[in-house]
């Protein structure tokens, strides 16, 4: 009978084992693809820990990566942003700088794509949520409530982009990254210019917030999601089988501990 107790310990203990592993292999093939990833606020030499790609031109950072992502998506709601103010704009101050930058995302957008293709990392294809809510912003409002959305939202993203620019320029090892780089600082910093020549940057506008710098997560590829579908498939029937086996050992323990008890006439 001892036996029959000590099977059933371990069956509980395999399963719970085998739940965490299920779990934990399901989100490792499924959450993370091979050109990108979650990426953190990591500053300095903590940017060098982990080598997310490598490259015939130096090796790839997740902050390398995500400074890619990052000039992509600023291109993809302030484009758009600017044209819409070019074309509606009352002030012909912010309806010039706004026709400028709308023509610079574009340039700066096609020498991203290029870049990107070259150290093979996926772009995405729209604007974050967020993003997405400050275009809707721009868009909704008119006369002197435009100029000073477009200019103060505009502004602060650009802010926000530079710093991380910069970082990346001081610390990536990757010679397509660092040219990059150079290129997106010099935009970002032109753009920052132009904006604060309409005088209508507050000085909200003109401080950096984290929020403005939504994390990017690329899309698993069809096989990490097949993967980690069979995984977890697999997994969980042999936890079914353990939790089965248990439950049949389990009456036998019962019984023993009956027997062992002591009987009180």
């Amino acid at each position: 009978m001892p036996c029959f107790s000590r099977a059933a310990k371990w069956a509980r203990r395999a399963t719970r084992l085998l739940l965490v592993v299920t779990a934990t292999l399901t989100l490792a093939s499924c959450g993370v693809s091979a050109t990108g990833g979650w990426y953190g606020e990591v500053p300095g030499e903590a940017l060098r820990k982990d080598t997310t790609l490598s490259s015939q031109y130096g090796p790839l950072y997740p902050a390398d990566i995500k400074l890619l992502v990052a000039v992509a998506q600023a291109g993809l709601w302030e484009g758009p942003a600017s044209e819409d103010v070019a074309r509606r704009s009352t002030n012909p101050a912010v309806r010039k700088v706004a026709a400028q930058l709308a023509q610079e995302h574009h340039v700066l957008n096609e020498i991203d794509v290029a870049a990107a293709a070259r150290v093979g990392v996926q772009l995405p294809q729209a604007p974050t949520p967020q993003q997405n809510g400050w275009l809707d912003e721009i868009r909704a409002a008119r006369g002197d409530q435009l100029d000073r959305a477009y200019v103060n939202l505009t502004r602060a993203a650009h802010g926000t982009v530079y710093m991380a620019i910069t970082t990346v320029r001081s610390t990536t090892q990757n010679d397509v990254i660092r040219s990059m780089a150079v290129i997106a600082a010099e935009y970002v910093s032109r753009h920052m210019a132009l904006l604060e020549s309409t005088g209508l940057a507050t000085y909200d506008a003109l401080a950096v917030h984290s929020g403005t710098d939504a994390q990017y997560q690329s899309a698993p590829s069809p096989t990490d999601v097949g993967l980690g579908v069979v995984l977890a498939a697999a997994l969980g029937l042999a936890t079914l089988v353990l939790v089965r086996l248990g439950s049949r050992v389990r009456p036998a323990e019962a019984a023993e501990e009956e027997e062992e008890a002591p009987q009180w006439v």
